[in-house]
This record gives structure tokens, sequence and C-alpha cells, in this order.
């Protein structure tokens, strides 16, 4: 099978993980009157997916190196797609939270195993990634369209779910083909494990994915709150940000290889913490604050593609170290987001602002401690590989 193609189908999963994540949101409403519960009962979802991704990371890397990439994406897949399709179909919030912890759990595998098929494809090139994780940002964008087409023609935005799901399950056969790499991995992918890059990548990947889902769940709230904005352009501005993080990614399919991983991220945190910093100073004035959207949304596009990317050099031929890694990064989506929004609830939406500048100034520093990490050789460290 042609590198290409396994781009394809993987990406076409991630596409369909981006489509569903995105639905999820402006389908609660509905959700919450098919299960007969305040809309704000269903904020569970999300907790419960995090979770299940969670814990898929820890035990992911074992599972890729006794069943091989393809068996990974296939039970990912089948996994995600039974759970958002009983999410989307159960009356009753149990049901729902199961199927969100089952859909979190093969979203796990399909991450892990998703962008380390690729990147041993592509030989570790930093475009491939980027251009992988563009399909997942182009579902984003078309999953809030096609929940109010649904809402138009048929009054249940949940379709825009179970039409995901349907998808994601129509997958599983064609990902049951891909075929392992047969190419031996690159030297930074089949060494020992680099454990101060592995873990400090982690934490630095469970800063970006909470504070990405931060500001794309926050930014409507401060932009009506501070700027003023009525609720259909604030929503607009979450639109915007989203839309300019797939330009980011588009743009480091070109550009990625060119800069290398760590240059790239490098930029990209700097853009972000200055993109924070530019809604820190225009939260109450509306033309500032929507160029910080676009500028932390640009930013952003490539952070997360790159920061796999740098985990599965770092981690080597270590199942466990890439596990650990998965699993400190994923977590952020348990924690981060709900911190926004307590900071916004108590302090104001500047609040929110600063916490991106922040967020965007620890990841910094951790990168260069991961860059340190990466060039340190340790004699020890061929002793821990699993």
């Amino acid at each position: 099978m042609k590198p290409s193609l396994a781009l394809l189908i993987v990406g076409t999963l991630y596409l369909g993980v981006g489509w569903m994540l995105s639905a999820i949101g402006p389908s609660l409403p509905a959700l919450a009157r098919q299960a007969g519960h305040e809309v704000t009962d269903l904020g569970a979802i999300f907790t419960a997916f995090s979770l299940g991704g969670v814990l898929a990371s820890v035990g992911v890397g074992a599972a890729i190196q006794r069943w091989g990439l393809r068996t990974v994406i296939a039970a990912g897949s089948a996994c995600m797609g039974a759970g958002m399709l009983a999410l989307g179909l159960s009356p009753l919030l149990a049901g729902m939270l199961i199927g969100a912890g089952m859909a979190g759990f093969g979203y796990g595998g399909m991450l892990a195993g998703g962008n380390l098929l690729i990147a041993r494809l592509y030989h570790g090139a930093a475009g491939a990634l980027n251009a992988l994780n563009l399909f997942f940002s182009v579902g984003s964008i078309g999953g809030p369209l096609l929940v109010a087409l649904m809402l138009a023609v048929i009054d249940q935005p949940q379709a825009a779910i179970w039409m995901g799901a349907v998808l994601m399950l129509g997958l599983v056969w064609p990902a049951s083909r891909l075929q392992e790499p047969t190419q031996a991995p690159s030297a930074q992918m089949s060494g020992a494990p680099r454990w101060l890059a592995a873990v400090t990548l982690g934490i630095l990947m469970f800063t970006y994915i909470g504070t990405e889902i931060g500001i794309g769940g926050w930014i409507a709230l401060i932009l009506e709150r501070g700027v003023g904005m009525i609720a259909p352009l604030a929503a607009l501005g979450s639109s915007l940000f989203w839309g300019m993080l797939t330009v980011g990614r588009m743009a480091a399919v070109f550009w990625g290889d060119r800069l290398g991983p760590i240059h790239l991220l490098l930029l990209c945190i700097s853009g972000l913490a200055l993109g924070g910093l530019l809604l820190v100073i225009g939260t109450s004035q509306a033309s500032l604050a929507l160029a910080a959207v676009a500028f932390m949304g640009l930013s952003c596009g490539p952070i997360f593609p790159t920061t796999i990317l740098l985990i599965t050099q770092a981690a080597g031929r270590s199942p466990t170290a890439l596990s650990v890694a998965l699993t400190i990064g994923t977590g952020g989506g348990l924690f981060l987001p709900a911190l926004f929004g307590q900071f916004i609830g108590w302090f104001g939406p500047v609040s929110g602002a600063i916490m991106v500048v922040v967020d965007a100034a620890c990841m910094l520093l951790l990168l260069l401690v991961a860059r340190y990490g990466m060039k340190r050789t340790s004699a020890v460290a061929e002793m821990s590989v699993r």
C-alpha cells in the first residue's frame, strides 16, 4: 500500500473524529431533551470522553507492540464509532456517558496509532503529520455546518453525530487492511528512549491540549462579555479560531519540514504567546480581539501534530515511554478547560487571555527542556527499553 493511500484512509478517520467532536457542542440542547436532563448536566460527556482517552493511552504502546499499528487503528475506529452512536442515540444520560467513554478510548488508540503509522511511513516528516491532522481540522469546521443542516432539515442536530459514527464504523475494514511500515524506522524512532524529553513533551502536550480546548470553548464568552458582541457574532469568533487553526496546519504541510520540528514549535508557541498578549490588550476592543483570535488559531495549528512527532522520536522503540508521554498529554482536556471557565467567572474575560499567555510561556520553557533532553544521550536509557 502506498503511503499516500494510508494517509488518505487514516486522514478520513481523523476527519470523522473532528466532525463528530465539533458536532457535540451544538447538539447538546437536543441531547439534553433526549435524555431528560438540563444542558449543564451534559458537560460530563466531555470529561467521560477525555477519561477514555487517558485510559487508552496507558496501554497503547504495549498494544501497538503486540498487535501492530493497523489493529490498534481499526479497533479504535470500531470503538469510537460504536461509542458515538450510543452517545447520539441513548435516551439515558448514563448511556451517553458510557458511549462517550468508549469513544474516547477508541480515539486514544487512533490518536497514537494513526500518528505513529504516518510518522514511520514518511520517515518522521513534520509536513506529513500536519497533513494528517489537517483532516481533523476540516472535519471540525464541517461538523457544526452539518448540525445546522440537520437542524433545518429534520430538526435533529444529533443526526450529524450518527452520520459520523456510521462513517467510523464503515472505515474499520479499510483500516484493518493498512500495511505495517516495512521500512526500518528512522534512527530517531528506533533508538533508546530519551525519558527527559518524552516526559517533558507529554507535559507540553498536556498544556497545549487544555489551552486549545480552553480557547475554542471559551473564546465566544470572552468576546461576548469583554467586547460586548452579541452571541451570534461571538460564536463566529470560535469559528474564526478553528478556521485559522486549519490554515496554520495547511501552512505547516509545506513549511514544517524546512523549519524542522523544534524550530516550528518554537515559532508557533511564541506566536501563541503574542496572540494571547494581543487579546489581553484588546479584550474590550473588537478589532484587536478578533485579530488576536485569528493569530492564536494560526499559531496553534502545527503545535499538536509536531509535538506528537517529537514524542515518537523521544520514545524511540520503547512502548512504555510512548504510553507515559501520551497518558500525560491527553490529560490536559480533563482540567485546563474547566480552569479557564472558573477564572473567567471569577476574574472576568481578561483572565482567560492571561491564562493563554501563561500557558504559552510554560510551553516555551518545556520546549527548551525537551530540546536539551533530545540531544542528551544517557548510558542508562538503553536499559529502560521494554
